[in-house]
């Protein structure tokens, strides 16, 4: 599936604290992470740690643990991709398009989670909506309107599985309707106090596992 992105627009950066990988190097780190695979879960380690790439882990219903790394970023979107070729794309934190999941979607004009995390930390009783369009493949349907209920629900500690490092954060909840097909779901977003999504649980369409994403190493932004 990886031949559906322009590999030409891959940039090799050399920051460690989160960068986009080569078209050769990100298939290197994949093959490092799956050494690090114990059970269903990745097992944190220095090979992990030393991969110099922006990171994330992503979890599909039950299904085991998978290392995804950012492969390029357009316009602001994410493009990340796992050892199997699975893509998932995301837009602060929000994933808006996936392609080789058993029911792949793609979200257009999908809602700024930064703007909504930045409103919500200052108003915590501010009730945040916001309409999209949905297309997904299993049933296929195209441009569904989709509408989308933002609110608080706490602050929290969060540690960070890379380092350890214990945070703070506050939990948002996202509640979706697709509402010509009577679809509905509840999301939940780990956001710190810069407004990074640290985890999510995402599901924006019938027939579709949710996906827990994890950040590791953010991108950097360079």
């Amino acid at each position: 599936m990886i031949s559906l992105i322009k590999l030409y627009l891959f940039i090799v950066l050399i920051s460690l604290s989160g960068c986009i990988a080569g078209p050769s190097l990100y298939s290197e780190a994949l093959r490092t992470s799956l050494i690090a695979i114990k059970s269903n879960e990745i097992l944190i380690d220095d090979r992990i740690r030393n991969i110099p790439y922006a990171m994330q882990i992503s979890k599909i219903g039950n299904s085991d643990e998978v290392l995804l790394v950012l492969v390029e970023e357009r316009n602001g979107d994410l493009i990340w991709t796992s050892a199997t070729k699975e893509l998932i794309v995301t837009r602060a934190g929000k994933v808006i398009k996936t392609i080789g999941l058993l029911n792949d979607i793609e979200i257009t004009n999908p809602p700024d989670l930064n703007k909504i995390s930045n409103e919500i930390y200052h108003n915590n009783d501010l009730q945040y909506e916001f309409k999209s369009l949905i297309t997904f493949t299993d049933p296929k349907a195209s441009l569904l309107e989709i509408k989308y209920n933002y609110s608080f629900i706490q602050k929290e500690k969060y540690v960070n599985r890379l380092n350890s490092k214990e945070v703070n954060v506050f939990v948002i909840e996202e509640r979706v309707r697709i509402p010509l097909i009577k679809f509905k779901a509840k999301n939940y977003y780990w956001v710190d106090d810069e407004f990074n999504v640290l985890k999510s649980i995402q599901k924006t369409a019938p027939n579709m596992k949710f996906i827990e994403l994890v950040s590791l190493k953010k991108y950097n932004g360079k």
